[in-house]
């Protein structure tokens, strides 16, 4: 039988049930022994990420920022591309606006579920992986929406920095604390991960 969620009376979504991603026993027993919360990602989400950013830049114009969202059960195993104009309003080489309850119409869309975990991702080109000030006073707002909406829901924020096109060698993820950086043929790719209160949230990457 279904769960009914209903957000601003615009209609219901019926979730079913999936089969849900599993840590293994090694990784439960690892992430205990962690004082701080640990994001889950799996191996392929970050090649997702890589093609989600780089198919936003365009030939000769500015490279301008974008948001997406990832979400998953234990392990984050989604991503959210966010392309309706119903979630980004506009987009900038310096700020990309977003409607954050279509963000949540979207996700539970495209999930046929309520996630436990939501990443809400926005980038930073020719930038660096850090929040701005106006970044952390946007957070709290966020947060407090999705806390409304999804009460059940730990949410999360990325900041997605990627550089300026230039051929190179590809290098393989890495991890550092809260971030994960990697390199594609043409761009370097570093992401940071925090919670609502802007702390640095530790990230590793499952296999599985």
């Amino acid at each position: 039988m279904g769960v009914r969620i209903t957000i601003e009376g615009e209609g219901e979504f019926v979730i079913r049930k999936k089969r849900r991603i599993e840590l293994p026993a090694k990784s439960i027993s690892k992430r205990r022994s962690i004082q701080k919360p640990t994001l889950f990602l799996l191996r392929n989400i970050i090649d997702q990420m890589e093609i989600r950013v780089e198919s936003v830049f365009r030939p000769n114009q500015k490279d301008v920022e974008t948001a997406y969202a990832l979400s998953g059960i234990k392990v984050i195993d989604m991503l959210h591309k966010f392309t309706s104009s119903e979630v980004i309003k506009e987009a900038t080489p310096l700020a990309v606006y977003t409607v954050t309850e279509n963000k949540i119409k979207h996700i539970l869309r495209e999930r046929e579920e309520v996630p436990e975990i939501i990443v809400d991702v926005h980038t930073h080109p020719n930038g660096i992986p850090e929040l701005s000030d106006e970044d952390k006073d946007t957070i709290k707002k966020i947060a407090e929406i999705f806390k409304e909406k999804l009460p059940n829901t730990k949410i999360y924020f990325g900041v997605h920095a990627i550089s300026e096109e230039k051929l190179g060698k590809r290098k393989n993820p890495e991890v550092h604390g809260n971030r994960i950086k990697w390199r594609s043929l043409t761009r370097e790719h570093e992401v940071a991960f925090f919670d609502e209160n802007c702390k640095p949230v530790r990230v590793e990457i499952w296999q599985g």
